[in-house]
């Protein structure tokens, strides 16, 4: 049950940690000439956290300590809250999981662990304003995060360079990169950007970070779908097992 809990954990928690939506704010392809290249990216971070959704498509790695971890999988979030559906490979160990993200809480389901979970119980709860630290790697720097949160990792972008232009599923972009520096629990690290020319949203964040020593993470994630409606069913209580507080390693014991 531990190390399932601390695997399911390092899954998820580094997709949502990318996750933005709400708030408000604009741009367009017809500004980008009249500002800077950071000044861009920031407006753009603002226009695609200003959505009230998106589907969001991530894979990427996390090693720490000398163990691995990769992950893939996409979901939908709203207000800060979604779902997602990944499959992930940590030290030989691989398989599925689903997520649901309310706030602050995620609630995980896997057969990983379904076994191990009380009668009658199929989710396991983790309040993520309260893990931090499993498997090595600081939780903080990946929790889930609102806007707010996100845009200010891009607060702090410095150096930004226009790269070139790609074509990303039938989208036209401009590829723009530069670096973070550390801001509260969020690491610093590069940050490349990818943004429509015509519509002004963020459709791929590449990140490189490292949130402490002998750690690494490296996550893709793409943005699309852009203000559809989603729905989000969060599981009832009297199917969730909250492992907050148990006394395992980096989810508060």
């Amino acid at each position: 049950m531990r190390r399932a809990v601390a695997v399911a954990a390092l899954v998820l928690l580094g997709p949502f940690a990318l996750t933005a939506c709400g708030g408000g704010g604009s741009t367009s392809s017809s500004r980008t000439a009249k500002l800077t290249p950071v000044a861009y990216v920031k407006s753009a971070a603002r226009k695609t956290a200003g959505q009230t959704s998106e589907h969001v498509a991530v894979r990427g790695s996390v090693s720490a300590n000398g163990q691995g971890l990769t992950v893939s999988g996409d979901g939908d979030f709203a207000q800060h809250s979604g779902s997602m559906h990944v499959d992930f490979n940590a030290a030989g160990l691989g398989g599925a999981i689903d997520a649901v993200l309310d706030g602050t809480d995620l609630y995980l389901k896997s057969p990983l662990f379904t076994a191990a979970l009380p009668q009658g119980k199929s989710w396991l709860k983790l309040d993520l304003s309260k893990a931090t630290n499993a498997g090595g790697v600081d939780l903080s720097t990946l929790v889930a995060q609102d806007p707010a949160q996100t845009l200010a990792r891009l607060r702090s972008i410095s150096n930004v360079t226009e790269v070139g232009t790609e074509q990303l599923g039938g989208v036209d972009t401009t590829h723009y990169r530069g670096r973070t520096a550390r801001t509260g629990v969020a690491p610093a690290g590069v940050y490349d950007l990818w943004i429509g020319k015509d519509d002004g949203y963020i459709h791929r964040v590449k990140i490189a970070s490292v949130p402490g020593p002998k750690q690494r993470l490296d996550t893709t994630v793409d943005f699309s779908n852009f203000g559809a409606d989603v729905n989000v069913a969060v599981p009832p209580a009297s199917e969730t097992f909250d492992a907050t507080n148990l006394k395992i390693p980096g989810l508060g014991g």
